[in-house]
Parts: C-alpha cells; structure tokens; sequence
C-alpha cells in the first residue's frame, strides 16, 4: 500500500491574495502617505486598496477600510467606487468562509452595477458569484454564471476579461469529470486573450491541462507542460507557484520511475519552500521525499524523511488529511522494513486522523448544505432583473450611414414590445379577474356546504324535540288515564322542568356537557315516574372531563336512554338496571348506555305493547352519519350481552370534541 501523491491544480482564485506581511505592511504605509495630498476619487481608491493589502493581516479591518470607500464613494457620487467597495467585501467573507454573507455582498454588487450599466463590474460579479457557487459545491449555478458573463461579453464584443471566465469555467467542467469541456475551455480562454496578458493564461491553461494529463496517467506530456510553467514562474519571479510546479514535475519523475531527476525537483522545491517560509509546502516535499526512498527500498533515510513530514505537520493546525497520509505513509514504510510496533503506532495515528478527518469533511458538509439552502432562500426573495441585450447593442458607437435604419429598427421593436407588453398586460388582467372569481365561488360554496350542514343539523335537533315531547305527553296521558293524579302532577312539574331547559337552548345545536346531564336526568326521573319505578339507573362522568366546558351535540343519547328502556328493561321480569357513563378517551367524549335487559337475541313476552324501533332512534342515525363525515372512526356501537348469569345490551357512543 501507497499514500497517493497530489498534484497542485492552477486556479485563477477570487479571494487571492499577494505577497507577505512585511511586504504588505510596507505597501500600506506607502498608501497611507499617497492619502494626504490625494482628491476624492484617488481618495477612494486608496482607502479601498488598503483594505485590499489589509486582509492577509486582519480581514475584521480590511472590511472597515472597504466600508469607509464606500461611505466616501457615496458622498462624492462616486458610483464604481462604491460598487468595487461592496465587491471587495464580499471578497473578504468569502476569505472567511462566510458564503452566505459573501453572496449578499455580490448580489448588492451586480444589482448597483446592472442599474448604471457599469458592464465590467457586471463583468466582476457574474464570475465572483461562479466561483463562490462553486466553492459551495452547487457546480450547475456556477456554470450558469460562467455562461452568462460569457453571453455578456459576446453581445458587448468585450474580450479583456473573457479569458478569465473560460479559465474558470474550464476548472468547473475538470470537477464536474467532463474534462472534454474543460480542454475546450482552456482553449477558447487562449483564443480571446488579451496580447498583453497572453503569456500568463497561456502558463494558467499549460498548467491545468497538465492536471489532466497527470490525471489520466499520462506522466510524460504532464510533465513537458510542467516544465514549461517552471520556466515561465522562473522568468516572471514568482517563487511561490515555482515551487509548486517543482513538486509536480518532481511527482511526474516519480510515477516516471526517474529516482535522480525526481529527487533533484523536490529538493529545489523544498529549498523554494523554506527561503518563503511556506510551511505546507515544506512539508509535502519532506512527505515526497520519503516516498521516493520508500520506492528505492531505501528505508532508513525514507524513515528520516517521513519524521520530518510528521514534525513540519506537528504545527500546523487541521490538516487532518495531510497528517493522514503522512501516518499513513510512516506505518507503510515501517511494516515494509520489519519494524512492527512503529507501524502499529502509525497505523492507529492514520485511523484516528482519517476519524478527524471524516468528521471535519462531515461538518463541512452540512456547512455547505446550510450554505445552500440559505442562498436558495435568498434567490427565492431576489428575482434577477434580466438584462436587455438589445438595448445594450444600441448603445454600441454607429456610423452615421446606418443611423436611420438602426433608429427605425429600435421604433419598430419598441412598438412591438409595447404591442406584446400590452397584451401581456390585458391577459394578466383576465387572469386575475378570472382567478378572484374562482376564489369567489369556492368562497360561496364553501359557505353554502357549511350553512346546508348547520341546516342538516338544526333539522335533525328540531326533529328530535317534538319527538322528545310527544313522548312526555303520552307518559303524561297514561298517567291521568289511570287516575294516578299525583304522579301525574309530580310528571307534569318534571316535564315543565324539562320544557324549560329545552327552550331555553333550542337556539343552540350543541350544549355543554353539564346541561345535557341534566336533561338526561330529568328525563330518566320522568320514565321512572310513567313505569311505576320499576327500574333503577346511574349517571357517572369521569372526573377528567370538564363537563362545565365539554359540548356535545343536544339529545343525542336520550333516544338510545328511551330504547334500552321501552325494548330492553320493561319486557323484562325482576330486577331492572340502566347505567349511563362518560369518559374522556382523547378526541372522543365516550358514551355508554347499558342496561340488563332481554337484550338484542330475544323475542319481548306478548303482552308487550312497545315494539319497533322509535322515530327518535331513525332521526338519532341521521345526527350520528352527520357526525361521521367529520371522522373515519366509527362512533356507535352495540353489543349484545347474553351468558349464562347475565342478559343485556350495551352502546357505545363515541362524541367528537370537536
């Protein structure tokens, strides 16, 4: 097993930032003098360029230096300086990784620049955003970007920063493994490069494409275009990128199987990394190094090596990847050379970092996640004023001679586009009016579906009232028939009672659970009266039910009370018991009637006068479906009770709450 060897991609970064701390503290001095005798514009700019050197040092300030630009900007109405400021401050919570914030400062960036046509900074902004898309991953929002200011360009025959945008674009399509598209872009990047900068993009696209070459195993053309680059970053002094391409030619040279040549590269690396004090790249060259001893069975000097790619790591914080493989890499070497407990050591060191580093990738991870939905929110709030192409073209310096067709064509557009918007225009009208219409009549319907569902209501109550009545009066009637004037008086008095009550809440479908009790209990004591006491009953609420608060639906139980008793209890010879209970069972008010009856199996004795099902038990099935489209669960059922000790029929009612 082998650690594999990464190579060093070109990028042509948003948050890049030059030289080094002592550098730029010079530079900033240097600036601060030129402020003194400098006019409100240079004014700006200065103040905006040392926050640019700032932010290697302290981003918390460089964001002040930028914010004072464009306070400044504003005051003077200096509108690109104000619009480079806000750029820049983005570019800083970018360096941060702050991507929500960064993207803020972007759209304010490309929205100021649209609304004075300021098509460079347009230009800045489409290809900021691109990169910040794809540095949180969302690699199709990237591209659309890179496309855009691509199509910007083209309409406006702009080709200074074009080169730039392809470059990028090219990287995008090598992370998307479509390296087809990427090698055209890099291409096409050469094609509209400015002559002055050619030379440079040339280099960027070499050493990109040499990425590829690498990538698809092919050491020796990879290795020519790194070569080049050497050459190029040697002509131009650029110390830190040499270095890196030293270290990749080096890693041709290795997978090359060209010990000296590879161990010459990573030496000049090394040697470039520390006169620059670049602690990461100082250490992959040592972590180079033992790689190559290890491959030359050299296992002494490539134990050397890999404990000074460990101790160069020691002081770096994370690098949870690069300490990996540089365990990784120790345990391999060490178990090659038979020294067993130092690579056991090694490998647990490369497990507890590949550890770290699962859970560092893991958090990443639902950083970028977070960092996505908060910009899919954010282009949720925000619609993209589209730019007029047209409008900018005419804007391109005419001729005189065609001055008159141009003007003639740009009539006729906008007669068409007033015609198109004017139709568009009456259209939305009918479609709005068309929509308020239907929300009227869904409106109405649901407000007839409601008051014929009150009504259906109201009906089945008002049906089981005179029912209710006329059962009283029949009972009242028996009583005076047989001459049994007391009880009669003492029924007639309940039945008042009873009236009352009634009365007094037939504006009512519902009544709370306290007075429906009541009625009940007037209406068992009036039975009990009409039968001679001749039965015995109890009425019991569970003590969770607030029965002073709980509704229920009027008289929907007493017709269940009148037939346990009329067709269950008097056919029935001995002693007679009707229960009626209230229990809370979540949703539901539980309701059940029970008495010990003939029950539901057996034939009343002849004599028995009540037979049938009464009026009130048919309107009562009528109230209960009513109840049940509002619920799947079934709200009535009745059991049949009948053993050898005991004889019955018990109902369950089951009362929504709502």
């Amino acid at each position: 097993m082998r650690v594999p060897t990464s190579i060093f991609k070109t990028f042509l970064p948003l948050f890049l930032v030059t030289g080094f701390c002592s550098a730029q503290t010079q530079k900033i001095d240097s600036l601060k003098n030129l402020m003194k005798t400098a006019n409100d514009t240079t004014m700006v700019n200065l103040i905006r360029s040392q926050g640019i050197y700032t932010q290697s040092i302290n981003l918390k300030k460089a964001r002040e230096l930028f914010q004072q630009s464009i306070e400044k900007a504003k005051q003077i109405g200096y509108i690109s300086g104000e619009v480079s400021g806000i750029n820049y401050i983005g570019i800083s919570y970018g360096m941060a990784g702050d991507y929500s914030e960064s993207l803020r400062y972007f759209r304010q960036s490309l929205e100021l620049a649209k609304e004075y046509q300021m098509f460079e900074e347009i230009s800045n902004a489409h290809n900021n955003l691109g990169i910040l898309y794809k540095r949180i991953g969302d690699y199709p929002t990237s591209q659309e970007y890179y496309l855009k200011n691509i199509k910007l360009h083209d309409s406006l025959k702009l080709d200074e920063y074009l080169s730039r945008t392809y470059v990028n674009l090219g990287i995008l399509y090598d992370l998307m493994d479509q390296q087809d598209k990427a090698i055209e872009s890099y291409h096409k990047a050469l094609e509209v490069a400015p002559e002055a900068e050619r030379a440079h993009y040339e280099n960027s696209v070499l050493s990109n494409l040499a990425v590829i070459d690498f990538d698809n195993k092919d050491y020796k053309t990879a290795l020519d275009k790194f070569l080049a680059a050497i050459a190029y970053y040697d002509e131009q002094g650029e110390k830190t990128s040499q270095a890196l391409q030293y270290a990749n030619a080096g890693i041709c040279y290795l997978n090359l199987k060209e010990w000296q040549l590879a161990q010459d590269y990573f030496f000049k690396s090394l040697q470039l990394a520390k006169e620059l004090s670049l602690q990461q790249e100082i250490a992959k060259a040592y972590s180079h190094l033992a790689d190559l001893r290890f491959r030359q069975k050299r296992y002494s000097e490539a134990i050397d090596y890999s404990n000074k790619n460990l101790k160069s790591l020691e002081a770096m914080i994370g690098s949870y990847e690069n300490k990996k493989d540089a365990h990784e890499l120790a345990y391999t070497i060490f178990q090659e050379s038979g020294q067993m407990p130092r690579a056991i050591y090694h490998l647990n060191q490369t497990m507890v970092y590949k550890d770290s580093l699962l859970n560092e990738t893991k958090v990443r991870e639902i950083q970028n996640l977070q960092i996505q939905h908060e910009v899919y929110l954010m282009n949720g709030e925000i619609k993209e004023n589209e730019l007029q192409l047209a409008l900018l073209n005419t804007e391109v310096a005419l001729n005189n001679k065609r001055m008159v067709y141009l003007s003639i064509i740009a009539l006729l557009l906008l007669l068409s586009a007033g015609l198109l918007y004017f139709r568009f225009r009456t259209k939305k009208r009918a479609n709005i009016l068309l929509h308020n219409k239907n929300q009227l009549i869904s409106q109405q319907k649901e407000i007839i579906e409601d008051m014929n569902l009150e009504l259906e209501k109201r009906m089945l109550r008002a049906q089981i009232n005179p029912h209710f009545m006329f059962n009283s009066l029949n009972s009242i009637q028996h009583l005076v028939n047989s001459n049994d004037r007391i009880n009669a008086l003492r029924y007639l008095s309940k039945f008042s009672k009873l009236l009352r009550q009634v009365l007094e809440s037939s504006v009512n479908i519902n009544l709370v659970l306290s007075e429906e009790i009541e009625l009940l209990k007037i209406y068992l004591e009036l039975e009990s009266l009409r039968f001679d006491n001749s039965f015995t009953y109890s009425i019991n609420v569970d003590d969770s039910i607030d029965i002073m608060e709980q509704e229920v639906p009027m008289l929907l139980v007493q017709p269940y009370l009148e037939n346990a008793i009329l067709h269950g209890l008097m056919p029935k010879n001995g002693p007679k018991k009707l229960s009626v209970s209230f229990t809370d069972k979540m949703q539901f008010i539980e309701c059940i009637v029970k008495d010990n009856g003939i029950g539901l199996g057996s034939k009343p004795a002849a004599n028995h006068k009540y037979k049938g099902l009464s009026r009130g038990m048919s309107i009562t099935a009528k109230r209960i479906e009513a109840m049940q489209k509002f619920t799947d669960k079934n709200l009535i059922t009745v059991e049949n009770i009948a053993d050898s000790t005991k004889t019955g029929t018990k109902v369950t009612i089951l009362i929504p709450k709502n």
